[in-house]
């Protein structure tokens, strides 16, 4: 009998010690399991900046609608600086900025990307290792730089059509030089380029933020193109001015709906432009310039806006006296097809009657024509 409890004993315990044994291991299995789910990839940009020992390096995160600050750092005393942040759940946009210095730069997923450049030339000549998308980004601004238009055209091309899906290609798409778009996206020799990276973006990432907004506004204007194919009468009334007004009727920031044709009867000044303009401010400048010395006299504007940001829109246009309205993207290629509008900014001058008294990109001959007409 007491051989039979010493057996129950040892095997009680042994059970016991098994047990110990599993709780920890079933513990520290939960722990590596919860750390798993926890760990968000991450990149890594490194590299040293000459001559900047001491300043302040940020990066920050480019998206449609606004840039937002990721992560800084003090540039160590040989200018070397790393940072890591947490990888994007699409290839996009980042830049390093260092003073009124920024540089470009495209984040794939969790690559390790390397620079060298200087503080007094971050933008154009830094030296980039890690990232294609960044290489061919930065080559391109070299050529901005320095090239003539129809050079920049065509190395822009040759990054489009190299790899239309990549981001070098969709910033390609959108690049300036003077402040104006080397492509026109209403132009239809131009907008094969647009064509080439919407459609490629809408296969390889069709839920991606920036391939929804580029693809659709390709489909509209396609879509515009083809409902005023066979319009003539509306371009030779935009040319000629013999044709009765063709209306536009938008919201404007208060989400009210204004038509041009209200205005019938007034001298009108049709503003096509966006506050998303380089020159913005200036422009504004002249038309209130205008605004405020004729409005008394029978002078009206009417701003058809088109800015990507509906709410940075109606922020911009809160305190302006005229009419602004809203085109969005639905809306915007019908609007600029019905007056011909092949870049921004483009102004009318309607008479008392509606009708159209000329196109002007030229302040001074705008205002000559106001007094005629009024």
């Amino acid at each position: 009998r007491m051989m039979g409890l010493e057996k129950y004993y040892e095997l009680k315990n042994r059970s016991v010690i098994k047990t110990e044994v599993m709780k920890k291991y079933l513990f520290l299995f939960a722990i590596i399991s919860l750390v798993a789910c926890q760990h968000t990839p991450t990149f890594t940009i490194e590299g040293e900046i000459a001559n900047a020992a001491g300043e302040m390096l940020y990066l920050e995160h480019t998206t449609l609608t606004k840039t937002t600050q990721v992560d800084s750092c003090t540039l160590d005393a040989t200018g070397r600086f790393s940072i890591q942040a947490a990888s994007p759940a699409y290839p996009d946009f980042y830049r390093l900025r260092l003073g009124t210095q920024s540089l470009p730069l495209v984040v794939d997923s969790t690559e390790c990307i390397t620079i060298h450049a200087s503080k007094d030339s971050l933008s154009y000549t830094s030296h980039i290792e890690g990232s294609a998308n960044s290489v061919a980004i930065s080559a391109l601004r070299s050529v901005a730089r320095n090239a003539s238009r129809e050079e920049l055209r065509a190395a822009a091309k040759e990054v489009i059509m190299a790899n239309p899906s990549s981001l070098a290609a969709y910033y390609a798409v959108f690049m300036k030089q003077g402040g104006q778009y080397i492509w026109n996206i209403y132009d239809a020799s131009d907008r094969r380029m647009y064509q080439a990276v919407a459609t490629s973006f809408h296969m390889w990432m069709p839920d991606y933020e920036r391939t929804k907004v580029l693809y659709n506004q390709v489909l509209e204007i396609l879509q515009a193109e083809r409902s005023l194919k066979n319009q003539e009468v509306m371009r030779q009334f935009i040319d000629e001015s013999e044709n009765s007004l063709l209306d536009i009727t938008l919201p404007d920031e208060m989400g009210d709906m204004q038509s041009l044709s209200d205005l019938q009867g007034d001298v009108v000044v049709l503003d096509f432009s966006s506050t998303e303009m380089e020159n913005i401010v200036g422009y504004n400048f002249e038309l209130r310039e205008l605004y405020n010395q004729y409005h008394k006299r029978g002078l009206e504007i009417y701003s058809v806006s088109l800015d990507r940001n509906r709410l940075l829109w109606e922020q911009a246009v809160e305190n302006l006296p005229w009419t602004t309205v809203y085109a969005d993207p639905n809306t915007a290629a019908s609007v600029l097809m019905q007056y011909n509008v092949q870049s921004l900014p483009t102004l009318f001058l309607l008479d008392r009657k509606g009708n159209v008294q000329g196109r002007y990109i030229d302040f001074k001959k705008l205002e000559a024509d106001i007094k005629k007409y009024l």
